[in-house]
């Protein structure tokens, strides 16, 4: 396993141990706080996930890459996105604090690489 791959390994652990934690913090605070942080976590870790596919299809091919290896990746994160919108828009209970700490999991699981190095 590369540093690369070790490095993404680790970030994809940390993600989804602080989304974990996050959410049940929420849940024993509030339900609409749990559930509101787990809604952008869980976007935050698809986008993640959906990336890390599409570097890895990138990898051993070193042309540039086309609308065909770019697409999935950009329908997962539109997709995600948009039913983020939709439960902003009709869910009258969403906490904005717990939904930017929910999307703030990914820069947190990210922050002790960069010292890491």
């Amino acid at each position: 396993m590369s540093d690369v791959e070790q490095a993404v390994a680790r970030v994809k652990r940390r993600m989804f141990v602080l989304a974990g934690l996050g959410a049940v913090a929420g849940f024993l605070i509030r339900p609409a706080i749990g559930a509101s942080l787990t809604i952008c976590a869980a976007v935050v870790l698809s986008s993640f996930l959906a990336l890390e596919k599409f570097v890895g299809r990138l990898a051993p091919a070193p042309e540039k890459p086309g609308w065909r290896k770019l697409a999935p990746f950009l329908m997962v994160m539109l997709g995600s996105f948009a039913l983020l919108g939709v439960v902003l828009w009709r869910w009258k209970e969403f906490d904005p604090v717990a939904g930017a700490a929910g999307i703030s999991v990914a820069v947190l699981s990210i922050v002790p690489e960069v010292w890491r190095r």
